[in-house]
């Protein structure tokens, strides 16, 4: 093992969506960082063109492509985990959705005891980051290195189904960051000039001075901790293994799955389990890879009458090349769109008091490997984002090569359950109110003789999927199973802290990328702020 020459002040773990906002941050205060990635720079063309995320779904190059052990409650089936393995991680890879969640998901991590984190307490961070194409109000800014930006085009399939949703009772609403989230509309996507704008672009280009260092093609092996104190990492590149320190602290933003495994690697986590994989106890700390969360799905899948969906773009090499040719020339068309996404949010239960269901319409109907099927197709999906089921991801052994053990338990949840057969109906009702129901040739998926709610919960079983939100194995709070603490430092150890989504107590009613990187804005200033007192 080579001692590395450089002392750096922090050392951070992961360059995805809070790790490099912390990176960048903690350079622009003044402070030297490594930034570790296992991935690779984010220079493949299809991570830069909106549309082109299909194309790194499953694709090793940018992707760790995991996969969960088998599920109980959906037949036993596998589900496929895509994660970004390259500069900007999931967020150089994802829908791009700019998403925040509603002020009670924040309000509740205050609740359970987390001082600083209600609504009031994150919206000037999600602010700090932003740079709202719109224009700046009470819960918008500009000037921050995060582009968010409106859709290039509206489409005619996305406009019948606001309209379709609005005949059932949900408001228009332009902006499910403002002051409510119900309703229905178009989402907002974190592109700049129909391109891409992750992290990776927004913090790391803009601070890349002589005291940051961006190191990628990384495996962190194990963090080092003597007598209770983080000092180090140890890592391996193609040139051998190496041993960096750190003066201050070191940082793990590894994300939901790999930040568990990283803390399991080297020695922290539930003893029974370190044990059983071979791996020698340096500091207990039970709640380690617990408390996963993630918002189950399932879509409704459609021929449509008009081939006027992003099927029909794969489908054709005349139409896919034209549609190309126009984003190259002119960055417009379909190829600068995600996809037509469209949200429209409600609520299941009077119970609940606020939206519990995102309904997401998608101008293309995919195959398990997100390659469209061969006719002009859309879906429409049911996701429920107040879960009650809760999951787990540990390491398999002490091997850090090995993909962690994930484990999401869906369905497990009685609430759960109810919940989505309700979402399914009301996007069946959707499909069948006009001007919707004008672009029905038929429900493909499952069927309009799907109709009971043992009947819906087989085609939840079956064809369910994991929207990729994952959250909370690290979580954040002040009780026996919490990971780290309000300022997310990592319990009972000194130098160490964890910042991403794995810090969640619960999960956001929402895409997580926003918040993810609200976390990283906010926990790179409290490290900030501790250590000018």
């Amino acid at each position: 093992m080579k001692p590395n020459e450089n002392n750096y002040d922090f050392i951070v773990i992961g360059a995805g969506s809070s790790g490099c906002v912390v990176a960048g941050r903690l350079s622009e205060a003044g402070h030297s960082v490594l930034l570790l990635e296992a991935g690779g720079k984010n220079t493949n063309p299809w991570i830069h063109i909106p549309l082109g995320y299909a194309r790194l779904y499953s694709n090793p190059s940018v992707n760790w492509c995991y996969e969960s052990e088998p599920e109980p409650n959906l037949n036993g089936r596998k589900l496929f985990q895509p994660r970004g393995k390259v500069l900007g991680g999931s967020g150089s890879i994802n829908g791009m959705i700019y998403v925040r969640g509603q002020p009670e998901d924040f309000d509740g991590w205050r609740d359970l005891g987390c001082e600083g984190w209600g609504f009031d307490d994150v919206l000037p961070y999600f602010k700090k980051s932003e740079h709202q194409e719109r224009g700046e109000n009470k819960y918008h800014a500009t000037g921050g290195p995060l582009w968010v930006s409106d859709l290039p085009s509206t489409y005619e399939l996305g406009d019948a189904f606001h309209e379709a949703s609005h005949k059932l009772g949900s408001p228009y609403n332009d902006d499910f960051n403002g002051e409510t989230q119900l309703g229905t509309g178009y989402v907002q996507v974190t592109t700049k000039n129909s391109r891409r704008w992750s992290t990776a672009d927004a913090y790391l280009n803009s601070s890349m001075g002589s005291n940051i260092n961006v190191q990628t093609g990384v495996m962190v092996e194990q963090i080092v901790v003597d007598n209770g104190k983080v000092c180090g990492v140890k890592y391996k590149d193609k040139t051998g293994s190496h041993l960096v320190s750190a003066k201050k602290e070191i940082i793990v933003s590894a994300g939901t799955f790999n930040s568990p495994k990283v803390l399991e690697l080297s020695g922290i986590g539930d003893p029974d389990i370190l044990k059983d994989r071979g791996i020698p106890v340096v500091h207990q700390l039970p709640g380690v890879g617990k408390n996963l969360q993630d918002h189950f799905g399932v879509g409704l899948e459609f021929k449509s009458t008009k081939p006027v969906t992003v099927n029909d773009l794969y489908n054709n090499i005349f139409k896919g090349g034209a549609a190309m040719m126009r984003y190259l020339l002119f960055k417009s068309g379909p190829m600068a769109s995600n996809g037509n996404y469209s949200n429209t949010f409600i609520t299941t239960s009077e119970e609940i008091g606020r939206p519990d269901m995102m309904i997401t319409f998608m101008s293309w109907c995919t195959g398990e490997d997100l390659q469209p099927r061969p006719f002009s197709g859309f879906t429409i999906l049911a996701e429920h984002i107040r879960p009650d089921s809760r999951g787990s991801v540990h390491v398999r052994s002490s091997d850090p090569e090995a993909p962690p053990a994930i484990s999401f338990n869906f369905l497990e949840s009685e609430a759960d359950k109810k919940a989505i057969i309700a979402g399914l109906r009301h996007s069946r009702k959707i499909a069948q109110t006009a001007p919707m129901s004008d672009f029905v040739a038929e429900e493909i998926l499952p069927g309009l003789d799907c109709e009971s709610d043992e009947e819906m919960l087989e085609h939840c079983r079956q064809n369910g999927l994991s929207l990729l939100h994952c959250v909370g194995t690290c979580k954040m709070g002040v009780d026996d199973m919490a990971v780290v603490d309000p300022r997310l430092r990592v319990r009972g150890l000194k130098g160490l802290r964890v910042i991403d989504a794995s810090i969640m107590p619960t999960i956001v009613s929402a895409n997580t990328n926003a918040a993810s990187i609200m976390i990283g804005e906010k926990g790179a200033q409290m490290i900030i702020e501790d250590w000018q007192s």
